[in-house]
């Protein structure tokens, strides 16, 4: 039986301590393949209490790292990986039965290949709703595909340990890390996305990571984390054009903040990336609000 390493970044809060565990329940209920959880506790607000009950568990693997961020816990959990396969699987989300035995089956008929890329849904209080709708899309042309709209969810993919090594997370940003991976693996040439959904990826969690202030305002870098890698022009271009975008918004949340000297700041950004001259009428804005500030 197929041996398969899941690896789940964790801040191990005990308010999402509940989540984790039916996270992990649902890897450990696979069938076809023998799973092995692998959680990567990172920074240092994990409760005492949740580690405890992680460690007690003899058939998860728990190991930690002092910084916090999803990158450094995916490259730390790599670097553990003994098994010929991995994955990812947040601490609030699920995988659906038959789901590592169906992305196993996937690289195993077809050796070249280094990753499989499922469909999932994405699930709030009303319901769940089909992630990708554009399958043949992302099947013909993944890369350009990501111009629309990011097709991995955390939980979607399987990699295969010989051919995907823990460098595919170094230097990755801590917002669109996962837009980031999908780059990595699309580019690379060697991957397939299939059509039928295999995780649940829950986006009205409390306290989500890519919810927080830092994942918002972190974008506009992250587009540009991903201008470093080797890409073809058009699809770097389509990228720049993101980026205006993002400052525009960070700038629009400094504004609502009351910070209007960061706004600025963002503005200004916005306007020198492609497509920028969009946002030159909300320069009296900023500046409305700016004089505002100086004056009172």
């Amino acid at each position: 039986m197929q041996a398969v390493t899941v690896i789940f970044p964790t801040l191990a809060r005990q308010g999402r301590a509940p989540f984790l565990q039916r996270a992990i329940a649902s890897v450990l209920s696979q069938e076809g393949v023998r799973a092995v959880p692998l959680v990567v506790i990172n920074g240092d607000e994990r409760d005492p209490e949740v580690v405890r009950q992680l460690n007690a568990d003899p058939r998860i693997r728990v190991t930690s790292v002092p910084e916090r961020g999803i990158p450094e816990a995916l490259r730390a959990g790599r670097d553990l990986v003994d098994t010929p396969w991995f994955s990812r699987l947040d601490d609030d989300d699920l995988m659906l039965p038959g789901a590592l035995a169906l992305r196993v089956s996937a690289l195993e008929s077809q050796p070249g290949l280094e990753a499989v890329v499922t469909n999932g849904y994405r699930r709030d209080a009303a319901g769940d709703t089909l992630h990708v709708t554009n399958a043949a899309e992302v099947q013909r042309d993944p890369l350009t595909a990501l111009l629309t709209s990011n097709w991995l969810l955390p939980g979607s993919w399987l990699c295969r340990t010989t051919s995907i090594g823990s460098d595919v997370f170094r230097g990755a940003p801590h917002s669109l890390e996962c837009t980031y991976l999908a780059v990595q693996l699309a580019s690379r040439g060697r991957m397939v996305f299939l059509e039928q959904p295999t995780v649940v990826w829950h986006t009205d969690i409390p306290a989500s990571e890519s919810k927080s202030r830092e994942w918002h305002l972190g974008e506009a870098d992250a587009l540009a984390t991903i201008l470093e890698l080797d890409l073809p022009e058009d699809f770097r271009e389509g990228i720049r054009r993101k980026i205006a975008p993002a400052c525009h918004s960070a700038a629009s949340r400094f504004l609502a903040e009351g910070s209007p000297a960061q706004a600025w700041r963002w503005h200004l950004r916005s306007l020198k990336e492609p497509g920028g001259w969009q946002y030159l009428l909300y320069t009296r804005y900023v500046l409305a609000a700016l004089a505002r500030r100086r004056s009172a």
